[in-house]
């Protein structure tokens, strides 16, 4: 224990590790702040906002009051009904053809986020562009529930040749239920970008705070001494794992708090509980946005966990911080970044990184094989993470126990 509490203040005393981890609280305070204020603000230009996030907030949750609960085809042709005669009625018609922003600020601006949640519909069941959903007629959506499950069912189609394939994604579209719960939820899917965002720094920083994690005695000349003592080698690797670790998880700890207690304050927890094929009408998981908040969370401490085992073995084999540095770097950013220009196999591999994945695949139908095993991809994604740690760090601690001294 006394060696796990002084490898815990050797990371701390390090000004590389401190100026890191108060990044991290810089990071995710900035993230939370930048998306109540300014993502979620109300812009006429789309860049400069005229209503500032907290009041939009309110705004669009009182505009979604009259649509809330369950979302039957009635209640989504009468919405539909109000943009359709808004778009067929000349009067509210520029001389090139676009809505006044007079009619739009008076009719589809107070329809809130049930505005994109038609557009979705348009889009996604009824293949018109987003640009013409206002050519939606009404009375299709009396049987978009019957008209969904048809449009799942083309795109399952075309998406998935193999029919065991297929038979995942119907099996989670079985427990779709409908008719949906809705609410405004496009603050929450906010909050979830949010937290991927966050996450993506705090892994990057992580690299940064622990990459002298064993290179560092090697790099300071402490190896010659520590490798000489009764507890040296075995016992000290174990207590710096054990020390990054703690660092780890409480770093994670902080930022989710931060995260959730601003989710609380700014957008409550309505929403939470509406499906994701509000969002993206062919999705088949059935999932509530709490559900991929949840996952999204747990999945942010599986990466953290990754980074460590990524960041102990490179710094197990490494003679200094920087190499780590740049190798965190390069397989946390660069390598996700550029991964498309990859063969297929190799982007799978590639999108199992910390980095790489995020909540936004609860909402697709990718796979992966393994075997006769089909998982599905947040599976393996969440999955794979503890595993970089399982595999790397004792690989790190063999390496750096068995370190000849120079």
């Amino acid at each position: 224990m006394s060696l796990y509490r002084w490898e815990l203040k050797k990371i701390w005393k390090r000004r590389s590790a401190r100026v890191a981890l108060a990044l991290m609280l810089v990071w995710t305070m900035a993230a939370i702040l930048v998306n109540a204020f300014y993502n979620n603000s109300y812009k006429v230009d789309g860049v400069t906002p005229c209503v500032p996030g907290p009041a939009e907030i309110a705004n669009q949750l009182a505009w979604a009051e009259p649509w809330r609960g369950e979302l039957t085809g009635e209640q989504l042709a009468a919405a539909q009904a109000t943009v359709y005669d808004l778009y067929h009625d000349p009067a509210n018609r520029t001389p090139d053809g676009n809505l006044t922003s007079d009619s739009y600020n008076a009719v589809i601006r107070p329809l809130g986020g049930m505005t994109n949640t038609l557009m979705n519909i348009a889009a996604g069941v009824y293949s018109l562009p987003y640009a013409a959903w206002g050519e939606l007629e009404p009375d299709r959506l009396l049987t978009y529930y019957d008209d969904r499950t048809g449009a799942v069912d083309r795109w399952l189609q075309s998406q998935c040749k193999d029919p065991a394939d297929r038979a995942v994604f119907e099996a989670q579209e079985a427990r779709v239920q409908t008719p949906f719960v809705y609410d405004w939820y496009s603050g929450q899917v906010s909050v979830l970008q949010t937290i991927q965002d966050t996450m993506l720094g705090v892994c990057l920083l992580l690299g940064v705070a622990l990459a002298p994690l064993f290179c560092g005695e090697v790099q300071s000349g402490v190896l010659a001494v520590s490798h000489c003592t009764r507890q040296g080698r075995g016992r000290l690797a174990a207590a710096k794992v054990g020390a990054a670790l703690t660092v780890a998880v409480g770093t994670w700890a902080v930022s989710s708090a931060l995260l959730v207690a601003s989710q609380l304050y700014f957008f409550g927890t309505r929403g939470l509980d509406c499906p994701i094929q509000l969002l993206k009408p062919l999705a088949t998981a059935p999932l509530t946005f709490g559900d991929c908040e949840v996952y999204a969370l747990v999945f942010g401490l599986a990466c953290c966990l990754g980074t460590v085992g990524i960041t102990a073995g490179l710094s197990g084999v490494a003679s200094a911080s920087f190499p780590v540095m740049a190798g965190v770097f390069g397989l946390l950013v660069l390598l996700p970044m550029f991964g498309g220009m990859l063969p297929w196999a190799v982007q799978q591999a590639v999108a199992l990184l910390p980095s790489a994945g995020d909540y936004y695949d609860l909402f697709r139908q990718n796979l992966y094989h393994i075997g006769p095993l089909r998982i599905w991809s947040p599976v393996m994604q969440l999955a794979v993470q503890p595993l970089y740690l399982a595999v790397l760090a004792p690989l790190a601690w063999r390496v750096y126990t068995r370190r000849q001294v120079k």
